[in-house]
């Protein structure tokens, strides 16, 4: 995405995820703030004074500090709007509008400029001015209904699976309408209006194909998996491990492997429907059995017979671990105020990218990106929003 400008008028997570990503393929990312930055600096945890939750998602980035309710402050993100290809915000509805920034607005100063918004509930419908945070999103939508350990209280996805999906489907909608405005030479394209809610429905696509078509309401089933067995957590002798079996084929091979080969034809068993309806006593087999030997011993025996299986790691395990180095799992940036820091590396990002910026101290580049505009030096004083 070398060559391509976006202005990015968002903040917290689920648009800073998006910009971040878009970022981590050479696009240009101005991150636009108010005078009090993104909300996101201030949030714990901290090292060396850095909030680490801004300093992961605004990676690639270039801190612009405009004062968005004064007059000169509105003049000069119009300035920045007419040299850009995208804009991206994740404001309640109708905010923009009052900077100035609505579709006309944008049109009218940029043709060709990409709009892209993330919110709650999209920017029309009945729910459209209200507030939203992930929680509130994941209740809504019904994730939380189906997530929870089996037949308990339903439970929030441990990350915040709401911003990050809404900022995932949002990264797409931008490169879909760069394509069709560069490749397919569009005039004008629409805009991108992403629904945290819409991204939710789009996650839970399985849940509501069951209901919708079969009648079947979803609830929480733990680490199993609503259509297949074996596809859960397993006790050893030492460590749980993960156990996932994905298609028909794969029955028989595990039941040789694990030294279970009467299992294989048991009518209990056999297929994949009555294997479902007598789970409960499968995992009591299967979970005898397994406790004859460490975890280690079945890593290696279900590997060697191509079967899918874990060990049931934890953040601390994994990040200290040979894979995650073998992957480039993650990137180090070096940062002006506290030396090294550490994240998770973009995943759509090439290996041999250069290496990434650290996060912007806020408005950082205010000066360097007016005088770009062709601010002169006394007009770039006058506007007196940046810190100095």
């Amino acid at each position: 995405m070398q060559g391509i400008r976006i202005v990015d008028l968002t903040s917290v997570l689920s648009g800073p995820y998006c910009t971040w990503l878009l970022g981590s393929l050479g696009a240009e990312i101005i991150k636009v703030e108010n005078p009090d930055g993104d909300m996101a600096r201030v949030s714990p945890p901290f090292k060396d004074g850095i909030s680490l939750y801004f300093a992961s998602l605004n990676r690639n980035k270039r801190s612009l500090v405009l004062d968005l309710k004064q007059p000169d402050g509105r003049e000069a993100l119009h300035r920045l709007l007419a040299t850009a290809d995208v804009f991206i915000e994740n404001m309640r509805p109708g905010v923009r509008d009052r900077l100035g920034c609505s579709d006309e607005d944008l049109l009218r100063i940029n043709p060709r400029l990409v709009r892209a918004s993330i919110s709650g509930f999209g920017q029309e419908g009945s729910l459209a001015r209200r507030p939203a945070y992930d929680i509130v999103v994941q209740a809504m939508s019904g994730m939380m209904s189906i997530n929870g350990s089996l037949g308990g209280e339903p439970t929030r996805v441990g990350f915040s699976v709401g911003d990050i999906a809404s900022g995932l489907f949002c990264a797409i909608g931008i490169l879909e309408r760069l394509y069709r405005r560069d490749a397919k030479g569009a005039a004008q394209t629409p805009p991108v209006d992403v629904s945290m809610l819409a991204c939710q429905w789009a996650c839970l696509e399985n849940a509501f194909a069951r209901y919708l078509n079969a009648g079947i309401v979803p609830g929480p089933i733990g680490s199993r998996h609503p259509s297949f067995t074996p596809f859960e957590p397993y006790p050893t002798a030492d460590h749980d491990i993960v156990i996932a079996l994905g298609s028909a084929k794969d029955w028989g091979r595990f039941c040789q492997a694990i030294g279970r080969p009467d299992l294989e034809h048991d009518p209990r068993f056999e297929q994949d429907e009555p294997r479902l309806a007598n789970r409960d006593l499968l995992d009591e087999v299967l979970g005898a059995h397994l406790r004859a030997h460490p975890s280690a011993y079945w890593l290696e025996t279900l590997a060697a017979a191509a079967i899918p299986c874990s060990a049931v790691n934890n953040i601390a395990s994994i990040a200290e671990s040979d894979i995650a180095r073998e992957y480039a799992a993650f990137s180090t940036v070096e940062t002006a105020e506290g030396g090294p820091m550490s994240f998770v590396r973009s995943p759509i990002a090439p290996r041999n990218a250069p290496p990434e910026r650290a996060a912007p101290a806020l408005g950082q580049d205010t000066r360097d990106i007016l005088r770009e505009l062709g601010y002169g030096e006394g007009e770039i004083e006058a506007l007196a929003t940046f810190p100095r």
